[in-house]
């Protein structure tokens, strides 16, 4: 990048708009070596404005960072400059210190010549040929006027003949030919604003010189570099697809956190473009073993709540209550509440396999009617059970896989998150997780098997909380302990499969298949269908609940800003080159200070 500044005292107040000159004649020559390298020589007028500052530096952007300050020369009017060194302006080039600033309104001529290395590439199309591919500096618009008569002129030896040398990127040569000592090729911009890039290509017969190699991942990786344009398309696109899994996993939390995971992942990419590409895979990677975890845990369906650390424990839940609460398989869910209205009363089983069920003796009236009778037997009935009572009476001599009892079911998971909001629902959990661990704890200790029964029966829906409470009651059979519950002892309505007596009468089964719980778990099964999350129109989405990190984080950067202050900010420049068909190198342009 070959840009103008101007050296300011310190204090110096004049804005850079005062920084005004036009570039009448610019000439770029490239002469390629046999070892890879090119020389790179400049000749530019300046014609600075009348109105303008003394032009006392000159930054030149280099193609790449393997320069040597050593090898390079520059003058203004035939002087010699006072320094040249690594630029505080460009980020890859260095910044020629005049010894005769061009004054306002004056005009002086600028020379520049240095060595670059490894800059001649083999073609990828031709491997007879060599390729390079470059293009001249260029400054700020809102410092240059006018436009510039601009040539860029390359000198191959004269073994290459006019005729062997092509042009790259439908950009054909204004001049080719012999001269006194090489052959060389021209291209002419003429009235040009030289505020843009005027990349020019050429290949032409290697013969024995050495070529920069580069494989097709080499170029792939070196275009993606250089693709400002593509890259930044790419990390929008990029952002979108992580929202979306990041959304997904919070079930629409932490949206403060989101943005702030934003601004992070664009300064990573900027700075890391290796990192950028590497991003789709890793999202993809973490994706899927994302979704493996959680499909092999039970499927999720209950909504965020709005949780409070610290604020207690919500007690007083039923057992579907706690069981939506823990997130139970909505299935069982749905037999805890039949066996609870069973256990109660509310309910009669009419028949085992299919298990269909009626309003229970006094429930069969409207709701008043109904909690009435629950309270002259001293029993209690819930607002969500007078409404599967209600599918039930709807749907007289259906089995229970038949009813429609998707509205009780949403209704009892909505009425289940009103009731939890506001409270620690971790410690809510670990609550109601202990009440079911003990109740298996209790009943193991339990030798007398009647007694055992008897504490079943007061603590079963607990007990079915538990993941594996079928190989626990599995257990319990295998070792000659077959239980079922009372509900189950009327005559042509217990469980399937009779089986020799057991404990107080009770009906046993010959194995654990038709055991009590194999039965109960494929009664789960069958509703399961039925009062799916997604039927249901509920969340279905397992996740992580960031609702409560959004106040924490709105603080910490509350306080930040509070204690802290901001001001300045300065600009720069960058340049890029794209390579189609082979490899290639080009010189970057610029603006000014």
């Amino acid at each position: 990048m070959l840009c103008l500044a101007v050296l300011l005292l310190v204090g110096a107040t004049t804005a850079h708009a005062d920084y005004l000159f036009s570039v009448p004649k610019m000439e770029m020559r490239i002469v390629p070596q046999p070892d890879a390298s090119v020389i790179i020589s400049y000749t530019v007028v300046f014609q600075n404005d009348p109105g303008g500052e003394p032009i006392a530096i000159v930054d030149i952007g280099l193609p790449h960072a393997g320069y040597s300050i050593a090898n390079m020369k520059a003058s203004l009017e035939g002087k010699p400059p006072t320094d040249i060194r690594k630029s505080t302006e460009v980020p890859i080039g260095v910044e020629v210190h005049l010894s005769n600033p061009i004054p306002p309104g004056k005009k002086g001529e600028f020379t520049f010549t240095c060595t670059m290395p490894d800059l001649v590439y083999q073609d990828s199309t031709n491997k007879d040929n060599a390729s390079l591919r470059i293009t001249p500096t260029w400054w700020g618009a809102a410092y240059v006027r006018d436009t510039t008569d601009l040539w860029v002129i390359v000198e191959l030896p004269l073994s290459v003949t006019p005729e062997q040398v092509l042009y790259q990127l439908n950009q054909p040569f204004k001049n080719k030919g012999v001269a006194k000592s090489n052959t060389f090729v021209a291209w002419q911009f003429k009235d040009t604003a030289v505020t843009g890039e005027h990349m020019v290509g050429l290949s032409f017969p290697k013969g024995d010189w050495r070529v920069i190699r580069s494989t097709p991942w080499g170029l792939a990786w070196k275009w993606w570099k250089e693709s400002t344009g593509v890259r930044i398309i790419w990390g929008l696109f990029m952002l979108v697809l992580v929202g979306i899994f990041y959304f997904r996993l919070t079930r629409g939390t932490g949206c403060l956190l989101y943005v702030i995971l934003l601004v992070i992942l664009s300064i990573i990419w900027a700075m890391f473009p290796e990192l950028e590409a590497l991003a789709l895979p890793v999202l993809v990677t973490i994706w899927v073993l994302v979704g493996r975890s959680q499909a092999s845990r039970k499927r999720a369906y209950l909504p965020a709540i709005a949780s409070t650390p610290g604020a207690g424990i919500k007690r007083g839940l039923t057992v579907p209550e706690a069981a939506v609460l823990l997130e139970v398989p909505l299935g069982r869910v749905l037999t805890l509440v039949i066996f609870g209205m069973l256990k109660k009363g509310l309910l009669e089983q009419v028949q085992a396999e299919p298990l269909v069920v009626k309003p229970g003796s006094g429930y069969e009236g409207d709701r008043k009617s109904r909690r009435e009778a629950a309270k002259a037997k001293g029993s209690v009935i819930r607002g969500y059970e007078q409404e599967f009572i209600e599918a039930l009476a709807a749907a007289p001599g259906k089995p229970v896989e038949e009813v429609a009892f998707k509205k009780p079911m949403r209704d009892l998971i909505n009425g289940t998150v009103a009731r939890l909001g506001g409270f620690d629902l971790d410690q809510t959990r670990e609550y109601y997780k202990s009440i079911m661990s003990k109740a298996w704890a209790d009943a193991k200790q339990i030798g007398d098997l009647k007694m055992r029964t008897d504490f079943v029966d007061d603590n079963l829906l607990w007990m079915m909380m538990a993941p594996d409470y079928g190989d626990q009651f599995g257990y319990w059979h295998h070792h000659g302990y077959h239980y079922s519950p009372r509900w189950t002892g009327s005559a042509g309505a217990g469980v399937p499969t009779p089986g020799p007596v057991a404990v107080g009468g009770r009906t046993s089964l010959s194995d654990v298949g038709a055991s009590f719980a194999g039965w109960a778990e494929n009664l789960s099964g069958k509703v399961a269908g039925s009062v799916d999350p997604v039927s249901l129109g509920i969340v279905g989405k397992p996740g992580l609940d960031l609702s409560g990190m959004d106040k924490v984080t709105g603080e910490i950067l509350e306080s930040i800003s509070s204690s802290s202050g901001g001001g300045g900010g300065g600009g720069g420049g960058g340049c890029a080159c794209a390579c189609a068909g082979c490899a290639c190198a080009c010189a970057c342009a610029g603006g000014g200070r």
